[in-house]
C-alpha cells in the first residue's frame, strides 16, 4: 500500500472570464517513507497540491490517497481527526505561538489525543531533544533564533507520529547555513521516525538533498532541468 498517491488531480479556477489552471492532471505515488520535493516557482501550484494534501479542498477530477484512504471519502465531520493522525504541518514563518515556550508549543499539538499530561510532557521534550532543542524547552519564540523557532516547528510536526509531514518553504526565512542544518535534520528524522516529508520549495539545496523532485509549471507536471537537458541532448542527436 502506498503511503500516498496522487492520481490525475486537476484543479480549475474561475477569475472574471479567465480560466486559471492551478493543477493539471498531475499524478505520483510514495511507496516508501523518504523526502519528496514540490518544485516550481510562484504560481506554479506548489500550494494548491499541498492544501489537497491536507484535504483544506479538493480536486475537480482525480484523487488522492494517504495510506490508503481517499481523501474526497473523508466525511467533513472527520478531517480533524484526519489532519491530527496522518499530517504533520511545518511553515515557512514558523507559526509558534509566543506566549508559550518550546516546550508548550510542542505539547499543544498533542492536546487532541487526551494524553495525560505527564505523558504529553515526557513525548514533548524527547521529540525535542531529537531536534538538538533539548537546552532550549522552556526558552519562548522571540527567545530562539530562525533556525532554533523552525527546529521546535518540526517537533511540533512530528510528535504526534504522522505518515506525511507538509511543509511549505520550510528555509524561505533563513540564512544559507542554517537552512543547510535544517535539510540534514530532515534528512536524519526521516530516517530515524520512518516519516515521509513533502516539501514546497524553490530552493535548489532542497531539491538536491530530496530523494525525489516533483516538479510543477503553470500547474503541469514537467521533467526537470536535468531530465529536460537531457531529453534536448538526446533530441538533438537523433536523425529524421
Amino acid at each position: 500500500m502506498a503511503i500516498l498517491e496522487v492520481e490525475a488531480v486537476s484543479k480549475h479556477f474561475q477569475r472574471g472570464a479567465e480560466r486559471i489552471v492551478a493543477l493539471d492532471a498531475v499524478s505520483f505515488r510514495i511507496d516508501q517513507p523518504s523526502v519528496t520535493a514540490i518544485a516550481g516557482p510562484s504560481g506554479s501550484g506548489k500550494s494548491t497540491l499541498l492544501g489537497m494534501l491536507a484535504r483544506f479542498d479538493q480536486p475537480d477530477s482525480g484523487y488522492i490517497r494517504v495510506d490508503g484512504e481517499r481523501l474526497d471519502q473523508i466525511a467533513d465531520a472527520a478531517l480533524d481527526q484526519y489532519r491530527n493522525r496522518k499530517l504533520g504541518f511545518v511553515f515557512q514563518q514558523f507559526n509558534l505561538i509566543g506566549a508559550l515556550t518550546a516546550l508548550e508549543n510542542v505539547e499543544l499539538a498533542l492536546a487532541p489525543q487526551g494524553l495525560p499530561a505527564r505523558e504529553a510532557r515526557e513525548r514533548a521534550s524527547a521529540m525535542l531533544e531529537q531536534v538538538g532543542m533539548a537546552q532550549r524547552l522552556g526558552h519562548a519564540p522571540a527567545e530562539l533564533s530562525g533556525g532554533q523557532q523552525q527546529r521546535v516547528a518540526i517537533a511540533r510536526a512530528l510528535v504526534n507520529r504522522p505518515s506525511l509531514v507538509i511543509a511549505d518553504e520550510p528555509t524561505g526565512n533563513l540564512d544559507s547555513k542554517t537552512a543547510q542544518q535544517l535539510l540534514e535534520l530532515i534528512a536524519k528524522l526521516n530516517q530515524q521516525t520512518k516519516t515521509t516529508f513533502i516539501i514546497a520549495t524553490h530552493d535548489q539545496r532542497v531539491m538536491d538533498m530530496a530523494q525525489r523532485v516533483i516538479h510543477l509549471e503553470d500547474g503541469r507536471q514537467v521533467a526537470g532541468p536535468v531530465a529536460a537537458a537531457a531529453a534536448a541532448v538526446a533530441g538533438h542527436g537523433r536523425t529524421a
